[in-house]
This record gives structure tokens, sequence and C-alpha cells, in this order.
């Protein structure tokens, strides 16, 4: 198919619409978008994992734990045990959004960015990541539990990479399980690279963990030690926080009972 256009001096020229590069150009992208397009609607996500981790867990008998070093809380690997059917995580969503921004922002390409999920407990958080732009390839989760090949077993305060391997680490609502909250921290300056961007979400609450034992679980759910303000979690990271980019902590002015502190923050 071809059409004319009039040129400034009364001539025309043919261009022609080649079916080709409208493939090249729209088709292909668009398929290739599909699977984290489909990844973001949350039934789609969740079917997904659960198909997932039915043939795992079930069928393949895969779920593995370890208790970690010491720096694990005692009641980690039994509380989380309870909550593997979270399949979809959607809390998780409220890190990687600002994450993803913010390395979009400074125009670097998220498919090609090596990600490191701590804790992430089911693969859930994994495909949150994809639905957001980032290579389902470069992901690597580590946990305490796992069923599935791209979460490996381990435990954030002695990770088994080597020094300055990842771009990005998220570590949603997990250090509030370290009882020694500064080697944790140690271990992900360690296995960042330089300029690398963390995400860390912590759970606060008005009642002590006592309260909580006895009210909801029966016991203290992670570390009796708990991080107060997002202030409290940068100073785990000392001189090396260079920006921060996003923060949530409201506690101070909030009615609620329970909330989050979560901080974006970039590295030197």
């Amino acid at each position: 198919m071809a059409t004319d256009y009039a040129g400034a001096d009364g001539s025309t020229t043919k261009h022609r619409r080649s079916a080709r590069r409208a493939l090249q150009n729209w088709l292909l992208p668009m398929l290739t978008w599909l699977p984290s397009e489909l990844l973001r609607v949350r039934l789609f996500r969740f079917m997904v994992c659960a198909v997932r981790y039915v043939w795992f867990v079930f069928i393949l008998r895969r779920l593995r734990t370890t208790a970690g070093t010491d720096g694990v809380a005692r009641t980690t690997v039994a509380h989380n045990l309870r909550g593997m059917l979270d399949l979809h995580v959607e809390r998780s969503l409220r890190l990687i959004w600002p994450l993803a921004a913010q390395a979009a922002g400074d125009r670097v390409d998220l498919r090609d960015q090596q990600v490191l999920s701590i804790g992430p407990r089911t693969e859930g958080e994994l495909f949150n990541l994809v639905a957001h732009g980032f290579r389902l390839r470069n992901i690597t989760g580590l946990d305490l539990i796992t069923y599935s090949p791209r979460i490996q077993l381990g435990d954030m305060h002695a990770m088994p990479y080597a020094a300055a391997s990842f771009d990005i680490i998220l570590a949603g609502w997990v250090i509030s399980y370290s009882d020694h909250k500064q080697r944790a921290a140690h271990e992900i300056l360690r296995v960042a690279k330089p300029g690398a961007i963390v995400a860390i979400g912590v759970e606060w609450g008005r009642k002590t963990p006592e309260q909580v034992a006895a009210e909801r679980a029966g016991y203290i759910v992670g570390s009796a030690e708990r991080l107060p303000t997002v202030d409290a979690i940068l100073d785990l990271f000392g001189g090396r926080v260079d920006r921060v980019y996003f923060r949530q902590d409201d506690q101070d002015i909030s009615t609620n009972e329970v909330g989050d502190l979560l901080v974006v923050f970039r590295l030197r």
C-alpha cells in the first residue's frame, strides 16, 4: 500500500506502508509486553503462582526450609510457613512501585538490572517485579523457605553471593525477623553494587511484641527488637546512604494500630 505526500514545492512523494515494518514496530513489541501486562492483573498473577505452587509443593514435593544462622529470630520459619498461600503478595507492590519508578527515572533499562529479592516467601514477589518491567532471568530470590527453582535456600545474614553482585535489592518485611539487624545490613551492602538501589519495608505497631503475641499469634512474631522509624532503618547503612528517593514514616500522626515503614534509597 502506498500513500502520496505533497511537498512544499508541490511535488509528491510515495511512501509505502510495509506490513513487515508494522509487524516489527507494533505487533512484536505488544506480544513481548503481554506477559508482564497480564501479570499486573491480580487474579492472573495469583493463578500463575497457584499453579506453580501446586506443581512444586504437592506434586514434586520441593518445599524445603533452613533455620539459618543465629541472627534469625526463633519463630521466623514456622510463622512464615503459615502465610504461604499469600501467593500474589500484593504488599510487595508498595515497594516495587517507587523502586521501578526511580530505576526507570535514572534512564536504565529495567530488564538489564540484576535484582535480589530477600525473603519473598513465594514466587508472587518475583512475578510482581516482572509485571513492572524487570526480567525474570535477572531476578534472584533468597529465603529460609523455598519450593521454587527461582528462590535459593539461604539466610540474609550470610548470603551466598559475591560482593557487588546486584543493582537492586528488595527486602520487604524481612529485617524485622532479624535479631542481628546490623549484620543483615552489612550483608546487603556487601552484595550491592556501588550506586545500587535498596528498598526496605518494616511493619510498626503501637502494641508491644508481647501484647501482639498474647492477642494474635501466641508467640512473638519475628524479633522483639523493633525498628521504630525510617531513620532507624537508614542508620543501619550508615554513610553508605547516598540519596533517599521515597519514604513512608507516618506512625507519629497515624491513628492506626499498625502500619508500615517504607524506604527506597541509593547507595554510594
